[in-house]
């Protein structure tokens, strides 16, 4: 395990801290939101939920971080003149950032060879630059890139909460599990979740949490918990279309009540953190 695994952690508030920051620190929650594969619905769980707590007044931050494939501005019916690539070139953040539906996105750049192939030195510095804009912002949903690559279980690793998606389809069900094997033996993550994608019923839910438990449990030192699961749901496909998220699009639909379900479950479990990062956050390669 590299020494990331081990620098990588929550730090609390100190004794010294006000009681007001302690007050803004208690609602500050931080969420990766990743899957291993590819066409999960991953974008659109992560985008809805940056929705969902917006909707309930929370100031919220959304990073892309699929660096070279960004399509959150697509799902949201934005353009942005800018991306990471400009703010890693020197461009201020506030002339980056984007306005849309309540929250505010800070958006990666499609078709990007060069911001997809970025080192551990650019990456620590997306992380610092993220984080820099924690006293702003209540809440963090980053969108992780499919894959398990360096770039991606480095975002997915470091933000305090990972919540990985998965669909029936046997080929995600492996994914999903690669995803978390590797959070787990690289990045030491400890405690992920898992939202189930796409189903039909209730009990093939419950048929892929269940198989995805089972191995998690016998193989991998992670304990796993199970949000409610999200229903296959045309409007999700009608929102995407016409560039509008689903729980602004559909707010009564199926899967846009399922996902306002997953926001009431995490309100009862996930981290409440003063940082965003398992900080002091260091990318492999870079020291600090």
């Amino acid at each position: 395990m590299n020494d990331q695994a081990a620098t990588l952690r929550v730090i609390r508030g100190g004794a010294n801290e006000s009681g007001a920051k302690l007050a803004a620190a208690s609602n500050r929650r931080a969420i990766a939101v990743s899957g291993g594969k590819g066409g999960v619905g991953k974008s659109t769980v992560a985008l809805n939920l940056a929705i969902g707590y917006a909707q309930e007044k929370s100031r919220t931050l959304m990073v892309d971080t699929d660096l070279g494939m960004a399509d959150l501005n697509l799902l949201l019916g934005v353009a942005p003149d800018k991306s990471l690539l400009d703010a890693l070139n020197g461009t201020p953040l506030d002339e980056i950032l984007v306005d849309a539906h309540g929250i505010r996105l800070l958006p990666a750049l499609n078709g990007s060879y060069l911001l997809s192939t970025i080192g551990p030195a650019a990456q620590q510095r997306l992380l610092d630059m993220v984080g820099s804009l924690g006293e702003r912002f209540d809440t963090l949903i980053v969108d992780v890139a499919a894959g398990i690559g360096q770039v991606q279980t480095t975002f997915a690793g470091a933000v305090t909460d990972t919540v990985v998606v998965v669909n029936p389809e046997p080929l995600s069900m492996a994914d999903a599990y690669a995803c978390l094997k590797v959070l787990s033996t690289e990045q030491g993550v400890r405690h992920a979740y898992m939202v189930p994608n796409r189903v039909t019923s209730r009990a093939q839910a419950l048929e892929v949490t269940t198989r995805l438990s089972a191995l998690v449990d016998r193989f991998l030192d992670l304990d796993l918990t199970v949000l409610p699961a999200i229903p296959s749901d045309p409007c999700v496909a009608e929102a995407a279309q016409i560039g509008v998220p689903l729980l602004v699009h559909a707010p009564e639909s199926p899967a846009a009540r399922a996902i306002k379900g997953v926001i009431r479950a995490l309100a009862s479990s996930s981290v409440r953190t003063d940082r965003w990062f398992r900080s002091p956050a260091r990318v492999e390669g870079v020291s600090r």
